[in-house]
């Protein structure tokens, strides 16, 4: 009887796995890091002043909280992994009052192709992007309605990582 249990026993140890636990150090679906620029000197980063950045989803506004009235010269954004395409709304000058927005706004629109890549079974997909299309303008309006950014570049239009600008956007 306590060969049987023992058999038992040491089958069902050596045929488990150990636990699939991701580790915090396994790289996400990076963001699209986006750095500002002058535009009379386009090699000369400009701070874009009390910036936020709503993601626009079903024609609704979600502010992205760590973007919200900060004054700085670099962003890294989410793009959506269900769809090819992004929509953001950029404002500079940024203030809220009465639940009233103010400030200078611009449409970013982004297509892109959805790369998944899997990382392990405890940790599942990631995705990565190629950029096809950035356009810097409200495609809804007629005329085209550009605001404060004036031009872009897509500097590297693979996002695989967060260590390096994806676009060079011009104020």
């Amino acid at each position: 009887m306590y060969r049987l249990i023992l058999i038992v026993s040491i089958i069902f140890l050596t045929g488990c796995e150990k636990d699939d636990i991701c580790p915090e150090s396994t790289q996400t679906t990076p963001r699209l890091v986006i750095t500002f620029y002058d535009i009379d000197n386009t090699q000369e980063r400009k701070n874009v002043e009390s910036l936020a950045v709503y993601a626009v989803r079903d024609n609704e506004l979600v502010l992205i909280e760590d973007i919200s009235g900060i004054t700085t010269d670099s962003i890294a954004i989410p793009l959506r992994n269900d769809i090819g395409v992004s929509n953001f709304k950029f404002i500079k000058n940024y203030s809220v009052e009465n639940d009233v927005m103010f400030g200078d706004s611009n449409h970013i629109y982004i297509d892109y192709e959805i790369n998944d890549v899997f990382i392990s079974r405890a940790c599942g997909f990631i995705a990565n992007y190629s950029i096809t299309t950035l356009l810097n303008y409200d495609l809804m309006a007629d005329p085209p309605i550009t605001g404060w950014i004036t031009g872009y570049e897509i500097i590297n239009s693979t996002v695989t990582n967060e260590n390096q600008s994806h676009v060079k956007i011009l104020h």
